[in-house]
């Protein structure tokens, strides 16, 4: 009713899902890493909530395939569009969807194995935690080993939370 002048976008419930996920990763890395803001790796960090939203999204999602990949590549690219100014990068949003491209098939490997008979494994999520920041940090994670494994629930929840997010749009 008082959206007089803008148009509204389908998509943007799960673009606005993707861009709070980058906070809540974020905050992982200010509060549980204890890292500071300049040196995370912000376009790694919307990277890898784009790729948890796809994961999620293309498994769980009812709608047929070929709409699914479209609305999946269009919240991509409008996050991507949102985020990349903001990164700590100098990237084209040309340059950051190739990367996110190669990234997803990185994340999305690791973020299937965290499902295992029905629930999130443990392991898997640790090993996901770590790789995410070596990936955001750019440096290996051996002396963050205490923090991964505290982190790692968080990062669990975190997917659930997709996972529930979208539960509620096919019902």
């Amino acid at each position: 009713m008082f959206n007089l002048f803008k148009k509204r976008n389908e998509n943007d419930k799960f673009i606005n899902q993707v861009v709070g996920g980058q906070s809540v990763i974020f905050s992982i890395f200010k509060e549980a890493f204890e890292e500071d803001d300049t040196a995370v790796n912000k376009a790694e960090l919307t990277y890898f909530a784009l790729s948890v939203f796809t994961y999620t999204f293309l498994r769980l999602s009812k709608m047929a395939d070929d709409r699914k990949e479209v609305i999946a590549d269009e919240v991509a690219l409008e996050v991507l569009q949102k985020s990349v100014p903001y990164a700590n990068k100098r990237l084209s949003v040309k340059e950051a969807a190739h990367e996110y491209q190669n990234r997803y098939q990185e994340y999305n490997t690791l973020i299937n194995a965290m499902f295992k008979d029905e629930k999130i494994d443990s392991n898997a999520c640790t090993t996901l935690m770590m790789h995410l920041y070596e990936c955001v940090m750019g440096k290996s994670a051996e002396k963050k080993m205490i923090q991964i494994s505290v982190a790692s629930p968080l990062l669990a929840q975190y997917v659930v939370d997709h996972v529930d997010f979208l539960k509620q749009f096919d019902k």
